[in-house]
């Protein structure tokens, strides 16, 4: 079967390819970061691999939590490929969970429904603090992000989604006051672009607090104005926490 393809020309393939690619090359130009593993058990039989990243100087937790949603299909290769990104939130002072799919399906719809129980099981750990989690995500990992925060609103301090983007804005109801942090490129690939005003209108008209920009580089993803997010991830209202260093 032939795959659709848009104005000029490329598949829907070539572009899934081609942002996956990105993704690898803002890991290589990142330094390496290290992780811990651990498997959780989901009451359907199955389980998720956890990616987990600790911060360092900031005392001995326990740490607000931090899901990293993958992009792509949600393997762990894409997971690992966005290790950089967990590193640098993890000097935020968070604790940071990369979920891998054991489906090589992104984190939506039916499969999306693992994260708030892999929140749960995670927030039983000594080292991290219950309550409310951050979603961050990158790509197909930034719209499974805004999805999830749609839902449960309640549930978390705030959505990163770098990019991200809804494909049905009716899921948007009571944001709840909820922080919502949007970056899609001027020229994005997907076209995302041309859908952010709407998305923004959405998700304001809901009543989220919305921070929303394009950014001047990259086809998809980019990489991230730390100079804006981390003074925005500052600003979320948290629980007393150990002193934080600040981001790059």
């Amino acid at each position: 079967m032939t795959s659709t393809t848009d104005a000029s020309g490329a598949s829907w393939r070539d572009r899934f390819h081609s942002i996956c690619l990105a993704i690898l090359c803002l890991c290589l130009l990142s330094p390496a970061a290290q992780a811990r593993e651990i498997v959780l058990p989901m009451d359907d039989g199955s389980a998720v691999k956890v990616f987990m990243f600790e911060p360092d100087d900031h005392g001995e937790g326990p740490w607000p939590l931090t899901i990293l949603m993958p992009g792509g299909d949600g393997n762990e290769y894409v997971a690992r490929a966005q290790f950089w990104l967990g590193r640098e939130l993890a000097r935020q002072g968070w604790i940071i969970a990369v979920p891998v799919s054991s489906t090589n399906t992104a984190f939506v719809g039916e499969n999306g429904q693992k994260i708030p129980v892999v929140i749960a099981k995670l927030q039983e750990q000594a080292d991290v603090l219950p309550g409310k989690a951050l979603l961050v995500g990158v790509s197909s990992g930034g719209s499974a992000a805004l999805e999830l925060a749609a839902q449960h609103p309640e549930q978390y301090y705030g959505v990163v989604a770098v990019p991200g983007m809804l494909a049905d804005l009716s899921v948007i109801g009571d944001m709840q006051n909820l922080p919502v942090y949007l970056r899609i490129a001027e020229e994005d690939m997907l076209r995302w672009n041309t859908r952010m005003p709407g998305l923004v209108s959405a998700l304001e008209d809901g009543g989220a607090r919305v921070d929303a920009r394009l950014m001047p580089r990259g086809k998809h993803v980019f990489r991230l104005d730390w100079h804006n997010l981390s003074p925005w991830i500052d600003s979320l209202e948290l629980p007393d926490l150990p002193g934080r260093t600040e981001s790059p």
